[in-house]
């Protein structure tokens, strides 16, 4: 059974009025627990539309959204409690941090979730030590920071009150490479650690190849594809038709096929890449 399902939901702007706007509609999907689904789609495609229904953020239109099989809205009076079970990372959430040390940021959603004393410590420096977060930072405001540390300790800040399901709303934008891979490595650090599904927007087809198990394709506010990332980027041409792309390096291996160097198809990260190139050089490949 899916921990997270989505049926046939619909969301529009400006009901009943002559600015309605569609943004979401008639989506249906499952995600089974412990999964890292990445999300793409043009600018408009309606992905953080969809996303902000996963916690009750927005409520929909049409349709429903079941975590562990119960819609989340059959009590509106307990949706606070499903965005404690939904954790969702706004984009660029450093800008969300307010507290004066960095210790409080970090505490705030745990302690509105009534963990106090020694519980609470303990959570923040399991959160701390599990992604990084320096012992020496916990008292610095946040404020003081580098904008990756500060994204560092906002990221913390939501899973610190674990959620079954957190999602990722771009989380790399705006970071150099090594600050990409960063958070990327935090995310996969998470999963590993307690087994939290994740559900991860990215306009970056790189971190899609590196961080998802399987990818929805959203285009004009509807599921346009959901499958594995080779299933998904093995369709290119698909792709391309819509305004998206494959990974840089899978263009890279295409074009170098097509001037009848050897190498193989489904290749969508730089680490595999070079592991092909190695193996060619090495005269593990027919040339």
């Amino acid at each position: 059974m899916p921990i997270l399902e989505v049926k046939n939901l619909s969301h529009s702007y400006g009901g009943n009025t002559p600015f309605i706007n569609d943004a979401v509609s008639d989506v249906s999907f499952g995600i089974e627990k412990g999964e890292i689904i990445g999300i793409i789609g043009h600018t408009g495609s309606g992905k953080s539309t969809l996303v902000q229904h996963l916690n009750g953020l927005l409520k929909p239109t049409e349709g429903e959204v079941l975590l562990n099989n119960e819609n989340i809205w059959d009590n509106p009076k307990e949706i606070r409690k499903v965005r404690s079970r939904v954790g969702l990372v706004f984009q660029y959430p450093e800008y969300q941090l307010f507290e004066e040390t960095v210790y409080a940021d970090i505490a705030f959603g745990p302690k509105n979730m009534g963990l106090a004393g020694d519980e609470l410590d303990k959570r923040v420096r399991e959160i701390c030590k599990m992604i990084g977060v320096k012992d020496e930072y916990l008292e610095k405001s946040p404020f003081d920071l580098s904008g990756g540390e500060k994204r560092r300790v906002a990221i913390a800040g939501v899973m610190a009150m674990r959620p079954e399901i957190i999602v990722f709303d771009e989380p790399t934008a705006g970071l150099d490479p090594a600050g990409r891979e960063s958070v990327i490595e935090i995310i996969n650090n998470y999963r590993a650690a307690t087994g939290a599904t994740v559900i991860v927007i990215s306009h970056s087809m790189e971190d899609m190849a590196l961080i998802a198990d399987k990818i929805i394709v959203m285009n004009n506010g509807k599921l346009f594809m959901f499958d594995t990332v080779e299933n998904v980027f093995s369709n290119g041409d698909e792709l391309r038709k819509i305004g998206l792309n494959v990974p840089i390096v899978t263009r890279v291996f295409d074009e170098l096929r097509g001037r009848g160097i050897p190498l193989p198809e489904n290749v969508f990260t730089v680490k595999r890449a070079v592991e092909e190139i190695t193996a060619l050089k090495a005269g593990e490949r027919n040339a």
